[in-house]
């Protein structure tokens, strides 16, 4: 009888044993390929899904695994190519309903400084030149959307001297600033030079001008200030009463403030916070209890 109970231990124990052994390399096998799941996180990873132990059950797993990450990264490759095309076209036709729209644009200038034109043909003309602003201003909003959501185009990068192209760019507002009796708070340091990308860098501030002229009320300001690892930009406009504004949307493309009167795409700060990561800057937005709405970047890539 003893023999027998001793036989009973000694199975179960090695029965206890054995249970024990599989747990651990279960939870091994499990713990292994967590691992190799948080791999495919990775684009570049390209190793498929291994198992250390031979149990069927996670070998089928681990092939069905690896054939449904073999047929997402054919689906994502087809998907970007797509995109990439997508991207190729909309940026074409930007650039070529762009090139005949400046151009007319010019000659109506033209038209317009010859003088001939009075009355009520005046009214016409000075119209015509504000819409084909206005489509010129959203072909140039669509052309950056499409090129910098596609990340194509290179960047060339050189020293600015942000300082005189920020008074520049102030001094081309004067006239309507003037015509709308603005009052005006400018404050930019001189010789503030950075590194990047002059073409992006005029857009972002073409971009900021637009907004302020679309929506400005009563008062436009425009600080820029150097410290000693960056640059600080900040635009800001008084908003007329009863206009509101969503700085967590406000970034978003397509999304326009309330103010009934205002042209846009919606694309222009949408196109500024796509040029700012391209350029490895930050950018945010806020509105004061006085309604003043300003929107400030940070400058990080000083001159070396």
């Amino acid at each position: 009888m003893d023999m027998i109970f001793i036989s009973v231990i000694v199975c179960l124990s090695v029965f206890i044993v054995w249970i024990l052994v599989k747990y651990i390399l279960l939870k091994r096998n499990i713990r292994n390929f967590s691992s190799e799941l948080e791999k495919l996180k990775s684009s570049d990873y390209r190793q498929p899904v291994k198992v250390t132990d031979f149990d069927d059950d996670l070998v089928k797993l681990a092939v069905l695994v690896n054939e449904h990450v073999d047929i997402q990264r054919e689906l994502g490759a087809g998907y970007r190519e797509k995109e990439k095309r997508l991207g190729t076209v909309i940026s074409g036709i930007s650039h070529d309903f762009r090139t005949p729209l400046t151009s007319s644009l010019g000659y109506l200038q033209m038209i317009e400084k010859n003088g001939e034109l009075m009355g009520k043909n005046r009214e016409y003309l000075a119209t015509a030149i504000q819409k084909n602003r206005y489509l010129k201003e959203l072909s140039d909003d669509f052309f950056e959307f499409a090129r910098n959501e596609n990340q194509s185009g290179d960047m060339t990068t050189e020293d600015v001297n942000l300082s005189n192209l920020m008074t520049e760019t102030l001094l081309e507002q004067h006239s309507w600033i003037e015509s709308r009796k603005m009052k005006t708070d400018f404050e930019v340091e001189d010789g503030i030079v950075i590194n990047t990308d002059p073409h992006m860098l005029e857009r972002i501030l073409e971009n900021l001008m637009s907004n302020v002229r679309k929506y400005a009320d009563g008062s436009f300001g425009v600080s820029l200030k150097n410290a000693e690892d960056h640059v600080t930009l900040k635009v800001f406009n008084g908003l007329s009463e009863g206009v509101s504004v969503d700085t967590e949307r406000v970034f978003e493309p397509f999304y326009r403030m309330n103010a009934r009167t205002a042209e846009g795409s919606g694309l222009g700060l949408y196109v500024v916070k796509l040029l700012c990561e391209r350029l490895g800057w930050t950018v945010s937005a806020e509105i004061t209890k006085q309604n003043i709405f300003s929107v400030k970047i940070t400058v990080n890539n000083l001159q070396n």
